[in-house]
């Protein structure tokens, strides 16, 4: 990695644009009732009627109140969509795209299958992105596994396929590049964790009794707050909240989400898609290198 992580170093000395104290992406896994169905069997069960139609609630509901709150705010997102919803609900992808937004993979089926093979995971991109691409009118550049699975393979076959950044790790606060025997890949990974998920905060499922959880929106502003705050003050971080337009997009959860951004945005917060973000992680990274090539000739 450009950058160690090795438990002493605090991320690179990385100023962001104009000044801005830290990068936020607000960003949607859209998933739909995929994300219950895939979850639901890596725990070796099925998911009830109930729990289809809470993850239909997405599309059906939830989703516009998070496009809404969107303009409202003046910013853009990254969709993590698999590419079945790109599918099933296309209409709904492509009023993502119509409203500026970006698209990333998340698998197709948002399979999170552990041990598949490479040419399974490639057979799995390819369909993803072709339906994205159909959609959007280019091929993704970003990926994030569902329930941020991926595999020992995955960053140097995403590299390989023209990706420019991942966001399924949980191991720092700041963005860095991937590595592969040595060698820097141009591969930008954007970490995120649990406690910027709405998942860990709004999920309910009968069909695992050990996830059940309901906070009140107050106790969810306070935590992302407090998260969001303690990282503006380090000064070379990233705060990238993980929402789901099926839980978020309740009426006062989305509303909750809309105070927090006017609230980062007001504390200096440079608020852009991953893609976005990304670019300008590599751009300095490359710019670093040849400036310690130029001291060394």
């Amino acid at each position: 990695m450009s950058w160690q992580i090795d438990g002493k170093t605090n991320g690179p000395d990385l100023a962001w644009p104009d000044g801005k104290r830290i990068a936020v992406m607000v960003t949607f896994d859209y998933d739909a009732e995929f994300l219950r169905m895939s979850r639901a069997k890596s725990k070796g069960t099925t998911i009830g009627f109930t729990d289809f139609s809470r993850g239909q609630y997405g599309p059906h509901e939830g989703l516009a109140r998070c496009l809404d709150m969107l303009d409202a705010t003046g910013i853009k997102s990254t969709f993590f969509v698999p590419g079945i919803v790109g599918e099933k609900y296309r209409d709904t992808v492509e009023e993502i795209a119509a409203r500026g937004h970006e698209l990333a993979c998340h698998g197709y089926m948002h399979e999170s299958d552990r041990g598949i093979s490479r040419q399974e995971e490639i057979g799995i991109l390819e369909k993803s992105e072709s339906v994205l691409e159909s959609i959007w009118g280019k091929k993704p550049l970003g990926h994030r596994g569902p329930e941020s699975i991926i595999h020992p393979f995955t960053p140097e076959l995403l590299a390989e396929r023209g990706y420019l950044y991942s966001s399924s790790m949980k191991d720092c606060d700041w963005a860095y590049l991937w590595e592969k025997d040595g060698k820097t890949l141009p591969l930008v990974e954007l970490p995120c964790d649990i406690t910027m998920d709405d998942f860990t905060y709004y999920y309910f499922t009968f069909s695992d009794p050990a996830v059940r959880s309901m906070y009140t929106n107050r106790e969810v502003y306070g935590n992302w707050k407090q998260e969001f705050d303690g990282l503006a003050l380090e000064g070379n971080k990233i705060f990238i909240l993980k929402l789901h337009p099926q839980m978020i997009g309740r009426a006062s959860r989305i509303g909750m989400v809309g105070e927090l951004i006017a609230y980062m945005q007001s504390q200096g917060a440079w608020i852009a898609t991953c893609e976005e973000v990304a670019r300008y992680v590599l751009s300095q990274t490359y710019s670093r290198e040849e400036a310690r090539n130029d001291e060394m000739a």
